[in-house]
This record gives C-alpha cells, sequence and structure tokens, in this order.
C-alpha cells in the first residue's frame, strides 16, 4: 500500500519505521535539515537492528496516497488540512491526534476518514532517530468511512510487533483518550515530573483523581473506570515525558486547547480543576514567549 505519513515527530517516525517494512512510505514533513537527514539515514529505530527505507518530502508535495496517516499535533493541523484539501486525494484520512478539539473540523473532507489513537511511548532523539520507549497498540474506528474499509486497512496495517486494533465506537475511543490526557498531560507539564509520579507523589495524585472526575463527568464516562485507566497508562510509561511537558522545555506550543479547552468549551458543568490546569499551561506558554501557531 502507498502510505504517506504527515509529521516526522516521534509518533511519525515511529510509524514510518513499522510500515516501512509492508508499505511503501513518504513522511511529510516541514523543515528541510529533518528532510535531508531522513534522505540521508532514514529511519533509525533504537531497538531495531536496521535502519528503514522510507521516502521523504515536504507537505506542500503532497502526492495521492492510498492512505494518509496525519501525525501532527493540533496546533499544526489547520495548515495541513489545506494542503490535503488541495491535493483532493480520494485515499482513507487517518488523525491520531489527543484530544477531541479537531473532530469538527473532520466534516471539511469528502474523503473516507479514520480516528486513531495511539497506545505506545516514543521519543524522538534526534532528527531520523526515534526510540520505542513503550509497546502498545494502535486502535482506529471509523468517524466517516464504512466498515468493510476499515476491515481492510486494520488488516494491512496490523502484524504481531505492531498491532492495530478494530474500534466500533469512535467517540468512547477518543474520550477515554481524552481524559488520560487531560489528567497526565498538565499535571506532568505544571510539576515537571515523569508520567509515573503522577500517581506516586501522593498530593498530584489528589489532583489527577479530580482531574479524572471532571474529564469524566463532562464526557458522560465512568470516572471509577477511567481512574483505572489512568493508573494504569501513568505506571506503564512511569518514566516517560509527556507530550505536554516536552513542547514546553522545548518552548512550543502544546495541544492544551484540544484537551483541557474542548472540556471548558461546552460550559455545562463547574470544573474548577480543569480551569485551574487550562490556565496554569496558557501561562506558562505566555511566560516562555510562545506564539500560537497556525
Amino acid at each position: 500500500m502507498k502510505i504517506g505519513i504527515i509529521g516526522g515527530g516521534s509518533i511519525g517516525l515511529l510509524l514510518g519505521s513499522y510500515l516501512a517494512d509492508k508499505h511503501d512510505v513518504t513522511i511529510y514533513i516541514r523543515r528541510e535539515e529533518q528532510l535531508n537527514a531522513l534522505q540521508a539515514h532514514g529511519i533509525i529505530r533504537s531497538n531495531a537492528t536496521s535502519n528503514f527505507h522510507v521516502e521523504s518530502a515536504f507537505l506542500n508535495e503532497l502526492s495521492d496516497e492510498e492512505l494518509l496517516i496525519v501525525c501532527v499535533k493540533q496546533p499544526h493541523l489547520s495548515a495541513v488540512a489545506k494542503n490535503i484539501r488541495k491535493l483532493n486525494t480520494k485515499g482513507t484520512l487517518v488523525f491520531l491526534q489527543n484530544g477531541m478539539g479537531h473532530v469538527p473540523e473532520l466534516q471539511q473532507f469528502s474523503q473516507p476518514v479514520l480516528l486513531g489513537v495511539v497506545e505506545h511511548g516514543a521519543y524522538k532523539e534526534n532528527e531520523y532517530t526515534v526510540k520505542h520507549t513503550g509497546k502498545g497498540k494502535i486502535r482506529l474506528a471509523a468517524y466517516k468511512a464504512d466498515e468493510n474499509l476499515l476491515n481492510t486497512i486494520v488488516t494491512q496495517l496490523s502484524f504481531p510487533d505492531f498491532p492495530v486494533e478494530l474500534v466500533k465506537d469512535w467517540e468512547r475511543l477518543l474520550s477515554e483518550k481524552l481524559v488520560i490526557n487531560a489528567v497526565i498531560n498538565p499535571l506532568t507539564a505544571i510539576f515537571d515530573i515523569k508520567n509515573g509520579e503522577v500517581m506516586t507523589n501522593f498530593h498530584i495524585r489528589n489532583l489527577a483523581f479530580q482531574l479524572c472526575e471532571e474529564a469524566s463527568q463532562v464526557l458522560g464516562l465512568n470516572h471509577e473506570e477511567q481512574w483505572i485507566k489512568i493508573g494504569k497508562v501513568a505506571h506503564n510509561t512511569r518514566d516517560n515525558i509527556s507530550s505536554m511537558r516536552k513542547d514546553l522545555i522545548e518552548n512550543r506550543q502544546t495541544e492544551i486547547e484540544a484537551i483541557s479547552g474542548y472540556l471548558l468549551s461546552g460550559k455545562l458543568y463547574s470544573i474548577p480543576y480543569t480551569s485551574f490546569a487550562y490556565h496554569s499551561i496558557k501561562a506558562m506558554e505566555e511566560k516562555k514567549g510562545i506564539m500560537k501557531q497556525r
């Protein structure tokens, strides 16, 4: 299958390294430095014995792929969407963003659209090297696509070392991931800690419980079930740096708008802990002089 991966961050490189074994993969990126590095080295996955060959091209050079996997973070999604619309491809689109702020924008696409969550841990060591820090799975659901297409894509993408799972309900899939992100991401960024400390520090754990309860209420989920899942994720990724913490460390805009901001946008519930987390991250962005990315 001809697969395009938009985004050369940790998840884009991780996907590229696994999918290149079975498919014709092109990584679409924005910066010339990374383009040159990928052309020279391919992708190196730190736990693998060889490099993985992929094609690389700039985002404005998108070509018609059978499958286009969008791995960029929320702040860059609008620019990517414009490039996809210009291409007018008929291929299937897969979106792997955190949060749910991007979902309303997906109505603009006439192509089949799948939504997914990535449960792997990955760390980008340089422009072409990714470390697989925690094995998990990718779960995909149809947002605007028939079930036969979803079944076919899941079958083609999945293999034993890199499982892809079909999920029926895209809204529940994203909601459950959103609760995890709404707890772990802001707390690790605010307190500058690794994921595991969210549960091992008594006081931060208390804050995490309150955030979990609020997010679950807004999204109509059982907070006790979600609290158990958060505990498992925090333990399994205990040595990882969350994406939000990493964004702040590297002076990049975070995905707080699509996570805590999404929960606040409905204004149906009083969620003071979520409001505090949201404004704390926004304050840290402002303090660092991080401008909104378009």
